[in-house]
């Protein structure tokens, strides 16, 4: 990360990066590597003893749990400066194999136009027969 590593945007554009890059080898690979990073976050991993069991919000198509994890992550690494020191690794080493789109497209038709036919979207591939 190039910010704040206890940076709550900072952890959430990361953590969301992993989650929507998990359709690829490299992604399936960050993801994996961030599990772990949170199982390590709770006590899980390292043969420690743990108090309460926390269900991890593990579930990179769940928008709720990816924002979850983020804020678990975020919460540790303001707690602890050798953890927010871990989750920058992290996220300096995942960061070729992860994707963030935040282009945005806008399509506007307006006025007098006469259209016979509109396409409006982003990445379209259009073959003719």
């Amino acid at each position: 990360m190039t910010v704040d590593p206890v940076s709550l945007s900072a952890i959430t554009t990361a953590v969301t990066a992993a989650a929507g890059s998990v359709g690829t080898e490299a992604g399936r690979r960050v993801w994996g590597s961030l599990a772990e990073l949170a199982r390590r976050a709770v006590g899980r991993g390292r043969g420690e003893e743990e108090t309460e069991p926390v269900a991890l919000p593990l579930d990179p198509t769940d928008g709720e749990q990816v924002r979850a994890l983020a804020a678990l992550l975020f919460a540790r690494a303001l707690r602890e400066p050798d953890f927010a020191e871990e989750l920058r690794s992290w996220a300096d080493g995942a960061r070729p194999g992860l994707t963030v789109d935040n282009s945005r497209v806008t399509n506007t038709v307006s006025g007098q136009a006469r259209v016979g036919r509109l396409i409006q979207g982003r990445d379209v591939t259009w073959t003719s027969d």
